[in-house]
């Protein structure tokens, strides 16, 4: 489902929020990049519809406030190729962003630090090709919560991580570090500034993504066997509805309804987890309950770019359920 579906519909937002949304296009400032009032408030829906689906018990009004309204309009405007909105990112944001590469990578990585730079500005300016438009796909992952700034930092320490990582996997066994005495010391030193700087750059992601793990598996075991088998199928197998119907011996729209209620509690659940904190537990030390703002900030993590692996956590569930349909 895309996240559009997760609150009304557009046109539905458009006639609910309308003197509200013409207040935020002026806020914005959006006209001076040429940004009409339907492209704003188009952006402005996608953000509302990816947070809100998380967020249930919060209302668009206070979201739509809350947002970084003209770094918004300035990344819209950009989307649609506009040459005095990316003469102001380039006098604005490249300094940014080769700034913020140059403290990622660390010294003696000056090369490395100007190619991130510039390889994800390049990204923000290519040019499609087909139709000689500007491909700025990048942005349309901003909406608007963060300042720009702050979103481009933490793209730049992410893509830099990644490379580490990847290059941790390619690299030859002979060729690793461990061998010498200083071999790979460069490479963990620079990773280790990399995960630093996303820390700082979002200091709240490092404390609470473990909360959320904790919560999520704390959830899932609690679930019935045939619950986690049906999660299980769909999620981890990749099965469609109509093959885990025929599984489980149902109607398809009878698995839709047992998946999208599951879903439904799960999500109840690990938020009263994470409400309500832990105590230590075998030398882990006890979690203080969350408020509504950090548990909201938690399942924004989960929208983005937050991985965890339901498949150990629903296995064992599974087995049973499956013995239990014997």
């Amino acid at each position: 489902m895309p996240p559009e579906a997760a609150i009304s519909g557009f046109e539905e937002f458009l006639a609910e929020h309308s003197a509200l949304l013409k207040l935020l296009h002026i806020q914005a400032s959006a006209a001076r990049w040429n940004v009409s009032y339907e492209e704003f408030a188009t952006a402005l829906y996608r953000s509302a519809a990816h947070h809100l689906a998380a967020a249930p018990g919060e209302t668009a009004e206070n979201y739509l406030e809350a947002l970084h309204l003209e770094d918004l309009a300035l990344a819209c405007a950009l989307r649609n190729g506009s040459e005095p909105a990316w003469e102001q990112f380039v006098s604005e944001y490249r300094p940014i962003l080769r700034a913020a590469a140059r403290a990622i990578v660390g010294q003696g990585g000056e090369e490395r630090a100007r190619e991130l730079a510039d390889s994800l500005y390049a990204e923000l300016y290519g040019l499609d090709r087909r139709g000689g438009k500007r491909k700025t796909s990048l942005l349309d992952y901003f909406h608007g919560r963060s300042k720009l700034s702050t979103w481009l930092r933490a793209v730049l320490a992410q893509r830099h991580v990644d490379g580490l990582r990847s290059l941790q996997r390619t690299q030859p066994i002979d060729d690793r570090p461990g061998d010498g005495p200083d071999e790979g010391s460069d490479e963990r030193r620079r990773g280790a500034q990399a995960n630093a700087a996303l820390e700082e750059i979002d200091p709240d992601r490092a404390r609470l993504l473990p909360q959320l793990a904790g919560a999520v598996a704390e959830a899932l075991a609690a679930l019935p066997a045939a619950e986690r088998l049906l999660l299980l199928l769909y999620y981890v197998q990749g099965l469609r509805l109509a093959q885990i119907a025929n599984i489980l011996g149902a109607h398809e729209a009878t698995a839709s309804r047992r998946l999208q209620k599951v879903r439904a509690e799960l999500r109840q659940q690990v938020e009263g987890i994470l409400a309500a904190g832990s105590a230590s537990h075998n030398g882990s030390p006890a979690a203080k309950g969350l408020s509504p703002a950090e548990i909201r900030a938690c399942l924004d993590y989960a929208l983005e770019d937050w991985s965890f692996d339901l498949a150990p956590a629903l296995a064992d569930g599974a087995a049973q359920g499956i013995s239990e349909r014997k």
